[in-house]
């Protein structure tokens, strides 16, 4: 936070103001598995930061869908809990954040092997456009916990994470790291899993976490970052040294945390 006192005085003026009531923060943390094992100083801090973030951060609603305060305050909720051990800068990639009710529909122009270029459409839940908004569907950002049968999703943290990566000028999985940690080995760490999944996915064998993480390595730390703020143990046991390379970059242990 910058050390200009009037600019501290300012920002905590506005995070005053946009503070989630109580009734909405014990829902939205009790909704959602990203906040199991948070102590309460930490909760607060994310409390802190997202109030920050409904106020410096535009909403935009859809197709007419209508973004109150209880659509910003989850979304700015799981935002922030993606950096509650970083800080606010960390969000910085992102200053609008449009909201749909559902999935959306979004052009895409794929290149062949030829190199004939073929336009078509996606649908879609969540995106994070280089230099651009995040876009979400409320349907699928709205807090709420995984069934035990599926790979845990979060799209809010999914789409965020990409906007970590952006820091860096590419979304290409390597974020800007903090000081002390080797950019030499979070690169060999992340290629060798991404590769060892892409192999995996290759051979049609059952992937230890989320298939769509062998798209491309951005995709693939997207996918880690949100596999290790929903269900860390799955992440821990399909791939240590990636999991152990997150606990630094956010500096906490979920694992421990919810031991």
């Amino acid at each position: 936070m910058n050390t200009n006192p009037i600019t501290r005085w300012l920002v905590a003026r506005r995070m005053r103001r946009h503070r989630i009531g109580d009734a909405l923060w014990r829902r939205i943390v009790s909704d959602s598995d990203v906040f199991d094992g948070l102590d309460a100083e930490t909760l607060e801090r994310v409390r802190d930061l997202a109030a920050r973030f409904i106020a410096e951060k535009r909403f935009f609603g859809a197709g007419g869908f209508p973004v109150d305060e209880a659509v910003r305050a989850a979304i700015a909720a799981q935002a922030c809990r993606l950096v509650a051990n970083l800080g606010f800068e960390y969000l910085g990639a992102c200053r609008t954040v449009i909201v749909y009710e559902s999935g959306f529909i979004a052009e895409r122009e794929v290149e062949d092997e030829v190199g004939v270029v073929h336009a078509g459409h996606e649908e879609l839940v969540g995106e994070a456009a280089h230099g651009g908004s995040v876009v979400l569907a409320w349907d699928d950002a709205q807090p709420r916990r995984n069934a035990p049968d599926y790979f845990p999703t979060n799209v809010v943290i999914h789409e965020f994470a990409h906007k970590l990566d952006e820091l860096s000028g590419h979304h290409n999985g390597f974020p800007p790291l903090p000081g002390g940690m080797s950019g030499a080995l979070w690169e060999e760490t992340f290629s060798a899993a991404y590769a060892d999944l892409c192999s995996v996915v290759e051979r049609d064998l059952e992937p230890p976490i989320d298939d769509y993480a062998a798209s491309d390595p951005a995709e693939f730390f997207a996918v880690t970052v949100e596999t290790f703020f929903t269900v860390p143990d799955i992440l821990a046991d399909a791939f240590p040294p990636v999991y152990g390379l997150l606990t630094e970059l956010f500096r906490e242990d979920p694992l421990v945390a919810r031991s």
